[in-house]
């Protein structure tokens, strides 16, 4: 596989390069989401490790920019990002190669330590994932690595933001088993005080049904006061991705 991959059209960053310093047949992350599209993971770890070679990333990055026009980079792909133990060198490369924003769409986990915020503080746009309002919801829907708790994650969601200088976005993903959460969430969010919060529902192809967009049009008016965007009333932009069947095997569906 590819390190980088797309661009993808994404209807909450634009035409988006992705980085996947992972780079995985299987996932390997520190949640087992209900609702993840890439299937049964390789491993669901908390423990941190070197996946890709940075001189590979280096010429790969160099070769996609050179053909394609993306708005953004952004670090995501087979897992967790944040799992990458040579993450900070990483972003330097990319830093060196383009003056385009970089993300990262982050599970949260690692949140709650120190030098993953110092790394990520770096970062021009954070999105990070918040699925549940208490320990047994996100035990649910998350299925964590062992030893990561609702508590220890929300935790870090909030250091995190009020370290952060750049764009700080929350996703929530909201089905079946979490919609009832939706008015405890937005007082989460509230006192979280991101830059946005991002509706979303599995549209991808997964064993959880997606919410229908009147639901979730209901979900999005709780959030009243904050400035949020929503999977069904964003536009994605046209994009032409350089390699589709890389583009696909992250994705798992058609665009």
């Amino acid at each position: 596989m590819k390190i980088v991959y797309g661009p993808v059209a994404s209807w909450r960053l634009g035409r988006s390069l992705g980085v996947d310093l992972i780079c995985s047949r299987n996932k390997i992350c520190s949640f087992n989401c209900i609702y993840c599209q890439l299937g049964k993971p390789e491993k669901i770890t908390k423990n941190r490790k070197t996946y890709i070679s940075l001189k590979e990333l280096k010429n790969e990055l160099q070769y996609a920019l050179e053909l394609a026009t993306p708005d953004v980079v952004t670090l995501s792909g087979m897992g967790e990002p944040s799992l990458v133990k040579n993450l900070a060198g990483a972003i330097e490369i990319i830093r060196k190669l383009t003056d385009l924003p970089i993300a990262i769409l982050t599970n949260s986990t690692l949140l709650f330590k120190k030098d993953i915020r110092d790394i990520l503080s770096t970062l021009d746009i954070i999105v990070a994932k918040l699925d549940a309002s208490n320990q047994k919801i996100f035990m649910k829907i998350n299925q964590p690595a062992e030893g990561l708790t609702f508590k220890k994650t929300l935790d870090g969601i909030k250091k995190m933001r009020k370290r952060f200088k750049g764009r700080f976005a929350l996703q929530i993903m909201f089905m079946n088993k979490n919609k009832e959460c939706a008015h405890q969430l937005a007082d989460l969010a509230r006192d979280i005080n991101p830059d946005q919060v991002q509706i979303n529902t599995p549209t991808r192809s997964c064993d959880v049904i997606p919410l229908q967009k009147n639901e979730l049009k209901k979900i999005e008016k709780i959030f009243h006061g904050l400035n949020t965007i929503s999977v069904y009333n964003s536009q994605k932009p046209l994009t032409y991705p350089l390699d589709k069947a890389e583009l696909i095997k992250r994705r798992r569906t058609e665009l």
